[in-house]
């Protein structure tokens, strides 16, 4: 047998559980060099005597590791393992219970009848504890965001004609101080000299401070800052047409008000131009007291509508 083998000295009966001395006896035999369980404690668990058919049965008890292994007899199907507890007395009582499943004289006794009792249909809560420490942090929101903007506008005071204006803003998120990058496209203007035209655009590029007030739903804003222009004349209709540009620099103004729509915006917008050298367009003469030259504003009035929407 693979581990030890517990045993008392002799062979002890079970006589005391029978009705008479005279009846037979069954034997209990635990063989090896402990006595847990021994021969007297199962002879005390079994819970009843055995019947005449077990007279000279012999019953061996081994404890083979964990486990307990009971046989009657030579008979090789009457063999039984179940698990050893570490408790002596709990032993002995499985060894008398198997003892008595053997010899058939189990002991039942009458009980109550059971009660049923109807599962309830609502479903335990299910209870879910989160660790603080294990709970994900929210981001932290920045305090300022970036803006891309687009308007068209219409110059009433150099060129008399639409343009188109986009930006890039730095600003606060709820309000306040910010800075934006601009550029801007002015469309082409005709100034007429002597016999021909000259068509004339105009390129912008900045910066500006911008300052912010916003609300739920509406918000204004106003701009100041500094830009270069390059501007450009092209002859048509003469007998040579030729072209030229300039680049000048300056300041922009700009004022306006809308409405939110979550990131997005729509406004209204007016903005002043100045420029710091006065410009002109000169053709060469070849008629004698005709103009051959024409100033152009150094001042610009626009009106614009545009869009914008916020990243954040």
């Amino acid at each position: 047998m693979n581990g030890r083998r517990l045993a008392l000295a002799g062979v002890v009966g079970v006589t005391t559980f029978f009705a008479t001395p005279a009846h037979a006896q069954t034997i209990v035999v635990v063989p090896g060099e402990s006595a847990c369980p021994s021969v007297e404690m199962i002879r005390a668990a079994l819970p009843v005597q055995p019947n005449g058919e077990w007279s000279q049965r012999t019953v061996t008890v081994e404890v083979v590791g964990d486990r307990l292994a009971l046989s009657l007899g030579d008979a090789p199907a009457a063999r039984r393992e179940i698990p050893a507890d570490a408790d002596c007395s709990v032993r002995a009582q499985s060894v008398a219970v198997v003892i008595a499943a053997w010899s058939g004289e189990l002991g039942s006794r009458p009980t109550d009848s059971p009660v049923l009792t109807a599962a309830s249909l609502v479903p335990a809560p299910v209870l879910t504890v989160t660790s603080p420490a294990a709970a994900p942090t929210p981001a932290k929101r920045s305090s300022h965001v970036f803006e891309l903007d687009g308007a068209g506008f219409y110059s009433f005071a150099w060129g008399h004609a639409p343009g188109a204006w986009l930006g890039v803003g730095y600003l606060p998120r709820n309000g306040g101080f910010g800075v934006r990058l601009l550029a801007a496209y002015q469309s082409a203007r005709d100034v007429a000299l002597e016999g021909g035209g000259n068509q004339i655009l105009r390129f912008l590029a900045g910066a500006a401070l911008t300052y912010h007030l916003q609300r739920a739903h509406v918000f204004a804003s106003g701009d100041a800052g500094l830009v270069g222009t390059l501007t450009r004349a092209q002859g048509t209709g003469y007998e040579t047409n030729r072209a030229g540009s300039t680049t000048n620099f300056g300041g922009v103004a700009d004022l306006r008000g809308g409405l939110r729509f979550g990131r997005a915006r729509l406004w209204l917008n007016a903005r002043v131009l100045g420029l710091v050298h006065a410009e002109s367009v000169k053709v060469e003469s070849t008629s004698p007291g005709v103009g051959d030259r024409a100033t152009l504003s150094r001042w610009d009035g626009q009106l614009g509508i545009g869009l914008g929407y916020r990243f954040e």
